[in-house]
């Protein structure tokens, strides 16, 4: 006897289980997260850190144009377009989130020789790896669900612990604007996209691909943590 068909949920339904997804996913317990927080990090663990994170940064922004080039609707284009001009400091090149993110460098005393001469980690490749072929999917709504959910759900919290294991090693707030920026940016990124996707998600199709999508971000984000924990702590 065959099962029973699940039934599809309406569009607002299926964003908040998809919101619900992503917070309660393993990598949001990261122990990355938590030794963070505590400020368990050496000022060299934390300069490590920033470094392979700026490299996170450089290429964020490049999923989001991928996605963005093979949207076929326009509330969806516009919706990326609009994180991409947050992303680019609304056309301020001293704002752009690399731009903010150097201030961050600079005030851990760090040069740029420091932060161009590193040998990226293999995690974060892979990391790449995977949101590169994500986004350049067939099917658009999976790369939708990667950058326009995956991506935006969990920074306001993760970038508070974030902000506190900073200020715990005295970090200048003013090195800090990259993520304080971020906290609130990010919640409305999300809403703009979940606005744009909701004619559509009375197909069980969309909802499938978008939620691969998320899933495999998350999954890939893991791994992310993984090689961030190692160099960060100095379990390498």
């Amino acid at each position: 006897m065959k099962g029973k068909r699940q039934r599809t949920m309406a569009g607002k339904e299926f964003l908040q289980a998809a919101k619900t997804e992503v917070l309660s996913h393993p990598v949001m317990t990261h122990p990355f997260w938590a030794r963070f927080e505590r400020g368990e990090m050496s000022s060299e663990g934390l300069k490590r850190f920033a470094i392979h994170y700026y490299h996170h940064v450089l290429r964020t922004r490049l999923y989001d144009a991928m996605v963005l080039a093979r949207a076929t609707d326009e509330a969806l284009q516009a919706a990326l377009a609009r994180i991409l001009w947050d992303e680019y400091g609304l056309g301020d090149l001293d704002r752009t989130h690399p731009a903010q993110f150097r201030r961050l460098l600079k005030a851990l005393g760090l040069h740029e020789a420091d932060w161009t001469a590193v040998t990226l980690l293999p995690e974060f490749e892979a990391y790449t790896d995977i949101h590169t072929r994500l986004c350049s999917d067939a099917d658009v709504w999976v790369g939708a669900g990667v950058v326009g959910l995956a991506m935006e759900y969990p920074i306001p919290p993760l970038y508070k612990r974030l902000v506190r294991g900073f200020r715990k090693l005295r970090v200048p707030e003013s090195g800090l604007e990259f993520f304080l920026e971020h906290i609130p940016t990010d919640e409305v990124h999300a809403s703009v996209v979940e606005n744009a996707l909701l004619p559509y998600l009375d197909a069980e199709p969309i909802q499938a691909a978008i939620r691969l999508g998320m899933r495999r971000s998350m999954d890939a984000r893991k791994l992310l943590m993984d090689g961030l924990e190692r160099v960060t702590f100095e379990t390498r």
